[in-house]
């Protein structure tokens, strides 16, 4: 009620006349069920019993509640005759992606998608989160977990070393979600119920954080979800220790750098992609330097793509 029908309302319950201004909203309130006209009164008005008001009002409700459940009731069946129209539709058609712009839209379509999952969630995320995104990811997947979603996640080998995540690890595995780790760069992906995926933009080649694809194509998502778990079968529990390194020249990571100076990007990138410092990149690429009394970075890459590194080569990627 505004203002000025509490105002009449007070004056008519106490028995007091109304000014003529206020014979308008007076007649407003009588339509409404509120008030009764009443000759014998000041005003010219009565309240109506507040039982009576009250009891109406209930009654209302409950109608409306009522027709509110059976429109929700006819949804699903209104859907299905939609969908029998569209029986040579039905499969790979609508719209198949989307762009999301901004790491805020990339965020909210990621939470929105968590908060619709059903059955499964699979992440892959390489390189490092902030605390922050971290803390509120983790509260969001554990009410996930909590109703049923069954949870598996990719992190970069540097992640073991990040106290937050740590934590998040800890916190969603005691619920059931799986965690492994891989020392080399992979794409950053979520995959929801294995229906539409939230992916990294590599239209030019190489991936940009200005926002990422929202994918709807089920023979799309279905191949990403192949990718992933192949991904996953070559990850790292994140239970299991480091394993130790084999009698080898180099290391996990300076294989990993030394693939990514080979394709074409420089150390600041493959510091990015796999989540490390550039100075760990750097004192990576020193250690090997030293080894093999290399004076330069060219002269690494040289030796890495002649004949004495060809064992060094055919280990498979970590």
């Amino acid at each position: 009620m505004s203002d000025e029908e509490l105002h009449v309302y007070g004056l008519i319950a106490n028995g007091k006349p109304l000014e003529a201004a206020n014979g308008a909203t007076a007649e407003r309130m009588v339509g409404a069920g509120l008030l009764l006209r009443d000759a014998f009164q000041p005003s010219g008005y009565a309240v109506v019993e507040l039982d009576e008001v009250e009891g109406r009002l209930w009654a209302s409700v409950q109608q409306q509640l009522g027709d509110t459940a059976r429109q929700l009731a006819e949804i699903p069946q209104l859907i299905e005759q939609l969908r029998s129209c569209r029986v040579s539709q039905r499969r790979g058609t609508g719209i198949t992606s989307q762009w999301l712009e901004g790491v805020d839209a990339v965020n909210a379509a990621i939470s929105g998608a968590v908060d619709g999952a059903r059955h499964e969630l699979l992440a892959a995320q390489p390189g490092p989160r902030p605390r922050k995104v971290i803390r509120l990811s983790t509260d969001r997947d554990r009410a996930a977990i909590e109703r049923g979603l069954a949870m598996r996640t990719i992190y970069s080998a540097s992640t073991r070393s990040n106290p937050a995540a740590i934590d998040r690890v800890n916190s969603l595995t005691a619920l059931g979600a799986e965690f492994r780790t891989l020392a080399r760069p992979f794409m950053r992906l979520v995959l929801v119920d294995r229906q539409f995926a939230i992916i990294e933009d590599h239209a030019d080649g190489r991936p940009s954080f200005e926002g990422a694809y929202l994918v709807r194509d089920r023979a799309v998502c279905g191949y990403l979800a192949a990718a992933f778990d192949t991904e996953w079968q070559q990850g790292l529990d994140w239970r299991s220790s480091e394993p130790t390194e084999r009698s080898t020249v180099t290391t996990a990571l300076q294989r990993t750098i030394l693939r990514g100076l080979c394709a074409g990007k420089d150390q600041q990138q493959i510091a990015k992609s796999l989540g490390y410092s550039s100075k760990t990149i750097n004192l990576a690429l020193g250690d090997l330097r030293s080894k093999l009394d290399c004076a330069t970075v060219y002269q690494l890459v040289a030796w890495w793509m002649g004949p004495e590194a060809a064992a060094e080569r055919a280990i498979e990627q970590d």
